[in-house]
């Protein structure tokens, strides 16, 4: 029983320390860009509203938006959403409030704390309060199954009925698929990030000309697009979607692909400045559309070949032995390429889903990417990389095994010439060394021999 009531107890510590340590800081940075804001271009006191907008903020960040006189925000911020399901997380192993009784006390804290934030926000919200509440409990309990799955009893059990039931090279597949995709989908993103930075300094004179069409003085600059930063993972999404042909919109206002990039009367909003312009160049347009291809079909090979992959040799195919592992590794690299391919179809729709949102009710109502439009270019290039890997690695496993059979019966058969010759030399060699005999005793062998006779006859 008093086990029971410890969990209770931890699990309602997570769910308070989560919310405060992660409300507070929020909370200081509000308050602090608010009041240089205020400074610098005079009026109204703004951190008069700190606790209303740090509260409405939290609830974005769990995916509900909010809407004021002159505009709707729904756009979660996916980096804050990150960074809370990370504390959820880091603080559930900190105390080790593991059990359901600890998940069920901590959830009830949990919506308890947001539905009070609902209630004290002065802003008007979007989604209803079920609505409100369930992604609140969607958001803590990524955060409790992340930390912990792993450490309950019931998933160690499952994972040692599995390394007895499920023989070891299903399982090695499995996991080299799970681990593709993870390795696939970081690279988008990384070359995402990578996108990002690369418009932020072509184009920070735009920036810089919004800016200064706003009037803001330079702590209200710095303070502004750093709060930027919480939707640098949608951005990132986004421009994932238009470096591989997807592209994205903001609205009824503009439309950005590497072939396009036309804006009508877009909000003076300084980061709007950084968005790009349309690729000229027919070579980096072709680099760009045909980069995930590239790119799966390059990580698939490592897969295909490497030892912490598949391992598969194709020199191994010229002896019977060696050369059933061989098809083998590549029937199961099939089935880990199908999984990854399948992963990433999913994981990409998901990720292009949870970056939209919008900015307003009519020409701004949506802000982001078409998902299936997007999702298709991803998961089709990836797809269509893979399968490209697997090709290769069975069309240079088909070829190397003529080549070798061929090489070794050149081999075998200059063996058996060198063989043949080296016996008749060794017989020349012995007849050679055999003493030789002169004519004379040659030809005393062959004369007739004349024996004595007795003399005695019959009559």
């Amino acid at each position: 029983m008093k086990a029971v009531i410890r969990q209770w107890v931890r699990g309602a510590i997570v769910a308070l320390a989560s919310m405060a340590i992660y409300a507070v800081a929020l909370g200081c940075y509000t308050a602090l860009m608010l009041l240089v804001v205020s400074m610098e271009e005079g009026g109204d006191n703004l951190t008069v509203g700190t606790t209303s907008l740090t509260q409405a903020v939290v609830l974005l960040s769990e995916g509900s938006g909010f809407r004021t006189d002159s505009f709707t925000l729904t756009i979660t911020p996916l980096l804050l959403t990150i960074l809370l399901i990370w504390l959820i997380n880091a603080l559930i192993m900190r105390i080790k409030a593991y059990g359901p009784h600890a998940y069920v006390a901590g959830l009830i804290v949990w919506l308890g704390l947001n539905e009070a934030f609902r209630q004290s926000v002065h802003l008007g919200l979007v989604d209803d309060q079920w609505l409100v509440l369930l992604k609140a409990a969607i958001v803590f309990s990524i955060g409790f199954l992340c930390a912990a799955v792993p450490e309950s009893a019931k998933m160690r059990a499952f994972r040692d009925w599995t390394r007895k039931q499920v023989p070891a090279d299903i399982r090695h597949c499995l996991k080299i698929g799970v681990a593709l995709a993870v390795a696939i989908l970081s690279i988008y993103l990384a070359i995402g990030l990578i996108t990002v930075i690369v418009w932020s300094v072509r184009n920070h004179a735009a920036v810089v000309s919004l800016f200064e069409l706003s009037g803001m003085e330079t702590g209200s600059r710095i303070l502004t697009t750093v709060a930027m930063l919480i939707w640098l993972p949608n951005v990132m999404l986004w421009a994932v979607s238009w470096l591989f042909g997807g592209g994205f919109a903001i609205g009824d206002l503009a439309s950005f692909t590497l072939w396009l990039g036309q804006s009508k009367e877009l909000p003076a909003i300084p980061v709007f400045g950084i968005l790009p312009e349309p690729v000229s160049s027919e070579l980096w347009r072709t680099v760009a559309l045909n980069a995930p291809l590239a790119i799966a079909a390059l990580v698939g090979l490592l897969a295909v070949f490497l030892p912490q992959g598949f391992a598969c040799r194709p020199l191994n195919v010229r002896n019977t032995s060696t050369r059933g592992p061989v098809l083998v590794s590549l029937i199961y690299s099939a089935g880990a390429f199908c999984l990854s391919a399948m992963l990433i179809s999913l994981a990409s729709t998901l990720l292009f889903a949870l970056s939209n949102g919008s900015l307003g009710d009519h020409r701004l109502a949506h802000i982001g990417v078409d998902v299936m439009a997007s999702t298709r270019v991803v998961g089709h290039s990836t797809a269509l990389g893979l399968t490209a890997a697997w090709l290769l690695a069975l069309i240079g496993i088909a070829l190397v095994f003529p080549i070798v059979w061929l090489v070794e019966r050149i081999k075998d058969s200059r063996t058996t010439a060198a063989t043949s010759k080296t016996a008749t030399v060794h017989q020349a060699r012995f007849l050679a060394s055999q003493p030789q005999e002169s004519k004379e005793e040659q030809d005393d062998k062959h004369e007739p021999t004349d024996t004595s006779s007795t003399g005695l006859g019959l009559s």
